[in-house]
């Protein structure tokens, strides 16, 4: 049962207890979570808002949390406790089935029709999307009281059957023109997190722990990525954070699988060292060690971004040893699963490294 809470407020004469009040209206509380998602007891993008289901159902709020877990919450609002559970639960059953390009199109939909879902998630938790998004689902009731049933209900399904559902109560307070909430929760949220976590090791393929792609920009004329990566060796990006900071997920000793979009896979190399600014970045040519940005065939477009320290202008660079490579003319198509279009993600698909390893003419004793 969830915890009853109380408000007092010290004055000389010793505490005064302030005394619960409805809120003025449920819709006031699902604006201020919808701005404010946090107020929950969880750090969340909210993607949507009165979704519409594909069977005549409406979400109040959609989102995800930085594991790419989807989040359904639900207001009681004027449904009985009961009636509010199990439509969460149906909801759940809808939202299970959301593809990441559903997922976009919810984000789409709700913002202003131009921020794209991963740019919106880099900018509110500060890294790229995971490699698999909605694999898990967490369910939460918000409300001022349920009744003992509905408490029953919720608290079986959780601790019997491992349903990650829980209730969130707010309680409204009001003393001298200033207004509170409360907030406390039915179960144990942290509980309930591990409960949602635990499908995502059946759905997630198992990863190698070495092996990582990185798209090097587009197969068109002017792109200087893959020539800066092929010649220098140095994987690139800039022209925004959400874009290089996935570079900071390389090691030296991964694997990197270079990919120019609209092209293929166009090498294979092992990573060397820690990413740092382009401007910072040093070639050996002949004995000494020059500046990257001092080489005559790296363009003049390029070195000026490389130079600025705007995070969202300037470029940074992995250095990288190629195993193999070939001209984008010769890219390998092995289309794959490619989980995110992110700068450099985790390969997980064993049968994408085995195809582009045997197409390179790789041999796994030696890579």
């Amino acid at each position: 049962m969830a915890v009853e809470m109380a408000i007092w407020r010290m004055t000389d004469d010793g505490p005064h207890p302030l005394v619960s009040s409805p809120l003025d209206s449920e819709q006031r509380l699902e604006d201020m979570l919808a701005e404010d998602p946090s107020m929950s007891g969880t750090n969340l993008l909210i993607i949507g808002r009165q979704v519409q289901t594909g069977f005549g159902g409406v979400i109040d709020l959609l989102a995800l949390d930085t594991e790419g877990r989807a989040h359904v919450i639900e207001l009681k609002r004027d449904r009985t406790p009961r009636d509010v559970v199990a439509q969460t639960l149906d909801y759940g059953s809808w939202v299970k089935d959301l593809s990441l390009e559903d997922l976009e199109q919810i984000y789409l939909d709700f913002g202003d029709g131009e921020t794209q879902l991963d740019e919106a998630f880099a900018e509110h938790f500060g890294g790229t999307l995971p490699d698999v998004v909605n694999a898990e689902q967490q369910f939460t009731i918000v409300a001022s009281e349920l009744d003992p049933t509905s408490d029953r209900i919720i608290e079986f399904l959780a601790e019997s059957y491992d349903v990650p559902i829980n209730a969130v109560f707010f309680r409204h307070f009001a003393d001298g023109g200033h207004e509170y909430l409360a907030r406390t929760w039915l179960l144990n949220p942290h509980q309930v997190e591990d409960k949602a976590a635990r499908p995502s090791r059946r759905k997630r393929r198992p990863w190698n722990g070495r092996d990582f792609y990185v798209i090097l920009g587009r197969a068109e004329p002017g792109n200087p990525r893959w020539p800066i990566a092929h010649k220098y060796g140095f994987l690139n990006a800039g022209g925004g954070s959400w874009y290089w900071k996935p570079l900071r997920n390389l090691e030296p000793g991964h694997r990197v699988f270079a990919y120019v979009s609209g092209a293929g896979y166009v090498g294979i190399g092992r990573v060397t060292g820690k990413v740092i600014p382009a401007r910072d970045a040093e070639i050996e040519i002949e004995g000494r060690r020059q500046p990257l940005l001092d080489q005559p065939d790296v363009s003049a477009a390029w070195k000026q971004k490389a130079a600025s320290e705007d995070s969202q202008v300037t470029e940074m660079v992995v250095p990288v040893q190629w195993l193999t490579t070939r001209p984008v003319e010769q890219a390998i198509r092995e289309k794959g699963p490619l989980a995110s279009q992110v700068t450099a993600c985790k390969l997980r698909d064993a049968h994408t490294i085995e195809t582009v390893e045997s197409a390179f003419g790789l041999n796994e004793a030696i890579s």
